[in-house]
């Protein structure tokens, strides 16, 4: 990583702080999701995710459930539509049969 992509990572860091998870809504808010696991976090990918009506996180592309729990998330200030979601969960059950 160079200096100049390490700044832009501490800026964005500043301006969308991570907030603790009990905060987090349904409602099809886009999300960046923080994991960690005994060994350290998770890296910190390009995915984002929403919290559905029904308590579970589904990621968007590809669709699936996220069964790793979350520590942290940060809002990425654009909402699904009810139609999007039900597409998305659907996808979901389609390709995982859950």
């Amino acid at each position: 990583m160079t200096i100049a992509e390490r700044q832009a990572r501490e800026a964005h860091d500043r301006e969308n702080p991570w907030r603790p998870l009990h905060t987090a809504q349904a409602g099809g808010l886009i999300c960046d999701l923080l994991f960690d696991d005994l060994g350290g976090h998770y890296p910190i990918e390009e995915r984002h995710y929403f919290l559905d009506h029904d308590g579970e996180w589904y990621q968007l592309d590809p669709p699936r459930r996220v069964t790793i729990k979350p520590i942290n998330w940060r809002p990425a200030h654009v909402k699904l539509t009810p139609e999007r979601r039900a597409i998305i969960r659907r996808r979901y059950k389609e390709w995982y049969g859950s």
